[in-house]
């Protein structure tokens, strides 16, 4: 696997996926994920990349819809970089002919296909193939894993720090190893968590999911399954104890996924008391996920109270349990970035 800072795109056309699915609360974006690309965008342009076309999706819709459109996002993103230090000595009519940002990809139904044909649309005219979307590199789609079919691949900033990130928690992890899960879905998930049980000490497992695992019969000696109130939106206080205790041991700590309807203010307790417990630990701590995103915003707890602020959850997940995604298993079959 190739990065960008390893790289030099003087004078070349660069395709770029980002990650802008960003989380629209009351009126006003998370810009977190974006904030994220900046590392990328400003080294490409200090390099003197040529060109840059950015592509990226909202959402699982396959419908063009206003409500889905980038067209915000690329306004955002246009003034945050407007804002550093690397683009402030040239006019906005200069960046957006030097950045294009792309409509929703997953407006065409071709895109979680992995369409040959589409791959080869997106790739026309580029020299480079940059994917700095690490949220979304779990998924067998055409802009993640179809592209790198076609051009040089290579990874940006945040993908790395993902990456130093995860093989840390893999490879090198204080114990005990916490890790904390919450959310729906058991289904999906059930196969990863089997294999992040042989690298954590304990699992504490709430959200849907631990209705859902006491359904099913579900058991794993190292998982605690949480109790839930009587309406089932949210672990029980009882629970809550027991896993702020757990959580106050921990050396290492991950966390994805809510513990229950956190949306609602009398469903927010268990999700807080989670969230403030690990916050306060002195040990390693890493969140991720759109719904863990949204919670701590929610609570208004700042993310920089956590070691590290992952942009994927199911991408995080799938790290943990295989070691590897589909995005660096695509590029490694690419031509190599010279």
């Amino acid at each position: 696997m190739q990065y960008l800072s390893s790289f030099d795109p003087k004078n070349l056309s660069v395709l770029l996926r980002l990650d802008l699915d960003l989380p629209f609360e009351k009126g006003k974006f998370d810009t977190l994920r974006m904030e994220d690309s900046i590392d990328t965008l400003c080294y490409l342009f200090r390099k003197k990349a040529r060109h840059v076309t950015v592509i990226a999706h909202r959402g699982h819709t396959v419908k063009a819809t206003k409500e889905f459109s980038l067209e915000p996002i690329a306004k955002l993103l246009y003034d945050l970089l407007l804002k550093q230090k690397s683009f402030q000595k040239i006019e906005r009519t200069q960046l957006e002919d030097w950045l294009d940002i792309c409509e929703n990809v997953r407006f065409d139904p071709r895109e979680e296909k992995n369409d040959p044909k589409f791959a080869k649309e997106l790739a026309k005219g580029h020299d480079v193939f940059v994917n700095d979307a690490f949220a979304t590199s779990h998924r067998s789609h055409t802009s993640i894993v179809g592209i790198p079919k076609l051009l040089p691949t290579v990874f940006g900033y945040q993908f790395e720090r993902e990456v130093e990130v995860m093989t840390k928690l893999i490879e090198k992890p204080k114990r005990p190893f916490i890790f904390v899960l919450g959310g729906a879905k058991l289904d999906t998930k059930l196969s990863l968590l089997e294999k992040i049980s042989d690298l954590v000490d304990v699992i504490l497992l709430g959200g849907k999911l631990a209705d859902e695992a006491k359904a099913q019969g579900y058991k794993n000696r190292r998982m605690i399954i949480a109790e839930l109130t009587p309406d089932g939106l949210d672990v029980s206080p009882k629970s809550v104890e027991q896993f702020e205790r757990f959580i106050a041991e921990a050396k290492t700590l991950v966390w994805n996924g809510p513990m229950g309807k956190f949306e609602e203010k009398n469903h927010m307790a268990g999700t807080k008391a989670v969230a403030d417990a690990i916050a306060k630990t002195t040990g390693y701590r890493v969140i991720g996920g759109g719904d863990t995103e949204a919670a701590i915003s929610a609570l208004k707890i700042s993310p920089k109270m956590f070691s590290f602020v992952s942009s994927g959850g199911g991408a995080m997940l799938h790290y943990l349990a295989y070691r590897t995604l589909p995005a660096i298993e695509a590029a490694e079959g690419s031509k190599v970035a010279k």
